[in-house]
């Protein structure tokens, strides 16, 4: 026995064994893979072997594999971990791994082989190349690291990368993460009574994916060896996962009778406020604190205190706050994660193309659109102010499909891949590559979209032509009616280098958040001095005439966000006030005669430490317009009607 009793390999068990049980793992192997890990026994090598003809690559058993056996299950190395934004930097800065990887995968120095003698030139040609081929072979696995899930991407050694696909495979892979000794390796076992020697060993590349949809996206990866039937890439009848309640999503409590606003305890009194009675504020925001100094209201150090309660946590109990604090506000509508969650987003802007009539059966008629035969079913489905997008949970087969449609159409195919629910550009990857995204879709929930390759770029005189994008802060006051503001300031972020549709891995060049990085610059232009400059750049494009065509699109998003009830849709309540950020950009039309603004994503409880600092009153105005019923003219808001 391996350890001084055993003791050791119950805490091993205690801390793997759901691991271990999730992964199908049968419980006879789960004492070797505790010694295997132990001794670091990688003995693969005596069952079988790797067999080439000079192009090929087969794994063949040289001695029978039983089931029963307890030694039968392996430890299969992995030989390089890395995050998917950081693979050229690898290849570039490990010595060995460009040329171990162009071993690996079949990729070849242009013109040659070798290694020592090649010039920089042939070395990055050959990184570009491995940057593409890698995600054919590199699979991925989730950790939580502090409060975030952070993805794993792994390339298995040789034997386990040249390991075929079956669709009747004799053995099973699957990543295992060691607690203690925080690292990773590949599990491999028999699912097979018994492997003759002289057996092709083969896997089954979808994991197991049963899903008919998913089994055909993740297989089309390998579309050049493998012959894929694209009527597979449809989504059934209806979500098998429904969006609206999975990944903790909660059924929100509303008030049964609650009075209209106008007779509403908690209406009355924020505007029977005066700065002799003023609104008590409590915010878990220092900065929001230090930056309400108008005599309307009073920031207080409890909630149970207060008449306007400002909270970064997500609330749920409206039914339990109308009983029991019928006069507070709360910063946050029922159910607004239908627009603060990518995916909820997207379905929000499909639903703004459905006619109103249609609207209850929005979710069933988009699901038919998605499996349509049309050439431009993808297009169709999209208002003209939000990109093509696909929820990649259960959305998948269907960007697969419309990916080859448009690669089979010399279309460009570059796409931006975000998770559902994080800001800050955090977790988000732009590529042109269909494994990699494919990949990534496992990970954890995400969604991808078209990314924008004719944007209207900004000159910088220290720089060149960038990428940018706008942020507009948006005031809920109602939803039924609906009553939004606009706040007349707006933001703007650049990119640090001029753009391309190229070098995806380049951070400065395709993203525009730098405020969070402690290397980038952190390019600042106030709005007035943009438009400006813009208007010089573009004079035929008045700002005054995109910021209307913004006002649209906003107008629409949150008239298509709040049509339905709850979970579909947002619900009013006269105990909510909300401020939002909307980001965006600007594309050009096909024939570059016009700038057409594009919803990337709307925040809930923005960062706004910039706006106080530069704007000290943004925060007296915004809760002026929400609580308020000021005379929005003497403050610098402007109504969305």
């Amino acid at each position: 026995m391996i350890g001084k009793d055993a003791h050791e390999y119950q805490d091993f068990l205690t801390l793997h064994k759901a691991q271990l049980a999730h992964a199908g793992i049968p419980e006879h192997y789960y004492r070797t893979v505790y010694e295997k890990i132990e001794l670091e026994k990688y003995d693969s090598g005596d069952y079988m072997m790797m067999l080439t003809d000079g192009v090929n690559w087969e794994v063949q058993s040289t001695t029978t594999i039983e089931s029963g056996d307890a030694n039968t299950i392996f430890l299969v190395d992995h030989c390089w971990t890395f995050h998917a934004e950081q693979v050229k930097k690898a290849l570039r800065g490990i010595p060995g791994l460009a040329q171990r990887m162009s071993s690996l995968t079949g990729v070849g120095y242009p013109d040659g082989d070798g290694y020592e003698s090649e010039e920089e030139t042939g070395l990055e040609e050959l990184i570009e190349k491995l940057t593409e081929k890698i995600w054919d072979l590199a699979e991925t696995y989730t950790i939580q690291k502090d409060d975030e899930k952070v993805t794993v991407c792994y390339m298995m050694d040789e034997l386990g990368s040249r390991i075929s696909h079956s669709e009747t495979p004799n053995m099973k892979m699957a990543p295992f993460f060691h607690i203690t000794k925080q690292f990773a390796v590949t599990l491999m076992w028999p699912i097979e009574d018994e492997i003759p020697p002289e057996t092709s060993i083969t896997r089954d590349i979808t994991l197991g994916e049963t899903d008919g949809g998913k089994r055909a996206a993740r297989l089309a990866i390998f579309r050049d060896n493998i012959e894929i039937d694209t009527g597979d890439l449809r989504m059934g009848e209806v979500e098998k996962l429904n969006p609206y309640t999975m990944y903790g999503r909660k059924d929100q409590t509303l008030p049964d009778d609650a009075p209209d606003d106008a007779e509403h305890p908690a209406s009355l009194r924020v505007m029977s406020a005066t700065p002799a009675d003023p609104i008590k504020v409590f915010t878990d925001l220092k900065f929001m604190a230090e930056a309400l100094t108008d005599p309307l209201f009073k920031v207080v150090n409890s909630d149970k205190d207060a008449d306007f309660i400002s909270s970064s946590d997500i609330f749920d109990k409206f039914k339990e706050f109308y009983e029991e604090h019928p006069t507070k506000i709360i910063n946050q509508f029922p159910n607004e994660n239908v627009v603060c969650c990518k995916d909820l987003l997207l379905k929000v802007a499909r639903r703004s193309m459905i006619p109103d009539e249609d609207r209850e059966r929005s979710d069933e008629l988009i699901i038919e659109r998605l499996n349509s035969e049309s050439k431009s079913w993808a297009e169709d489905m999209h208002p003209w102010w939000f990109p093509i997008g696909f929820d990649l949970v259960n959305e998948l087969p269907v960007f697969v499909r419309n990916y080859l449609e448009r690669e089979a159409a010399g279309l460009d195919n570059s796409w931006i891949i975000k998770p559902w629910n994080l800001s800050r550009g955090r977790g988000t990857y732009v590529t042109s590559n269909l494994a990699m995204i494919v990949k990534l879709a496992y990970t954890s929930p995400k969604v991808v979209q078209k990314y924008i390759e004719d944007p209207v770029l900004f000159y910088r005189g220290d720089v060149g032509r960038v990428k940018f994008d706008v942020r507009y802060v948006i005031l809920l006051k109602s939803v039924k009616p609906l009553k939004i503001f606009k706040y007349n300031v707006f933001w703007l972020r650049f990119a640090n280098k001029p753009f391309a549709l190229d070098e995806f891995d380049e951070y400065e060049k395709h993203f525009t958040v730098m405020n969070y990085s402690e290397t980038a610059e952190l390019k600042q232009i106030g709005d007035l001095e943009f438009m400006e400059m813009f208007e010089q750049q573009y004079p035929d494009h008045p700002w005054e005439g995109i910021d209307r065509r913004i006002c649209e699109m906003i107008k629409e998003c949150f008239t298509s966000a709040s049509c339905l009830p709850p979970p579909r849709g947002m619900a009013h309540s006269a105990q909510s006030r909300a401020i939002y950020a909307l980001d965006m950009m600007l594309k050009w039309n096909e024939d570059k005669t016009e700038m057409v603004p594009q919803l990337l994503e709307c925040n809930f409880n923005p960062d706004n430490q910039r706006a106080c600092k530069y704007h000290p009153n943004f925060y007296n105005h915004c809760l002026k317009a929400l609580l308020s019923d000021v005379d929005i003219s003497e403050i610098p808001v402007t109504e969305i009607s």
